[in-house]
Formats: C-alpha cells, structure tokens, sequence
C-alpha cells in the first residue's frame, strides 16, 4: 500500500508542477469520455501486462521523471496483488477545475468486492489530451 501511495504522491505533485493548459473548445462530458475512455484503456492495459510504455504512452513528460518507470512496476505487481485483474468500469462523470479535466469511473477488480474509484486527470495541449494524474482508490 505504501508504493501505490508513494506513486499517487509522486502524479500528485507532478500534476500540480505542470501548468495547466485550458481547452480550446469547452468539450461536452460524453465528448471527454470518447477521448478518455481509449488513454484509460492504455493505462489498464499497461498495468495488466506490466508494460510501462503502454501505461504512459498518454501522459504528460512531466509525469515522465525519473524512477517513474521503477515505481510503476511496484505498483502494478501491488494492484495485481491486492486488487487483481481488471474486470469492469461505469462511467461516472467529469469535473472541470481550472485548467483540467477530471474523468471518473467505478471500477470493479477480480480480487476485491469493493468499488474503485478511477480518477484521471487530462489537461489539454497542442490539441492533445495528456494524463496529468491518475489516482485509483
């Protein structure tokens, strides 16, 4: 638990380090899920097949720093371990605040009956959508 936490830390400071960068043309929520659900997928499927350059083939250089790429493998042999596989998700919805985007799910995993929350955080620049954090709780 302490990788996912210390991984978590490490998006968190990241997103807040780079500048947010506003939307050309305000999107509407099903617009946002269309772009989100595929970097999403990405991200799972990374996680799934322990292949780090799948899982952040959408992110934010900044997000890209040093030891991100060891860290990702403590997390996702933790969420293989603790969580299990990927089963399912429910779109929930988006937040806009400031500058970003906030995408939710509900997500369900094979080795736990409880909920996971997925939050992922997309900011916008050069008319492309860019993971700035990512949090499953």
């Amino acid at each position: 638990m302490r990788y996912v936490k210390a991984f978590l830390v490490v998006v968190l400071v990241c997103s807040l380090v780079v500048p947010g960068y506003a939307a050309n043309k305000v999107k509407t929520s099903q617009e946002i899920k269309a772009i989100a659900d595929p970097i999403l997928d990405n991200i799972l499927d990374g996680f799934r097949l322990d292949e780090y350059l799948r899982y952040s083939r959408d992110f934010d250089p900044a997000l890209k720093v040093v030891g991100a790429r060891t860290q990702f493998f403590k997390v996702s042999r933790y969420m293989q371990r603790v969580l299990g596989g990927y089963v399912s998700r429910e779109y929930m919805g988006t937040l806009r605040k400031g500058d970003v985007v906030v995408v939710l799910w509900k997500g369900t995993f094979d080795k736990t009956s409880d909920n996971v929350l997925i939050k992922l955080v997309l900011s916008e620049k050069k008319n492309r959508y860019r993971v700035t954090g990512l949090w499953l709780q």
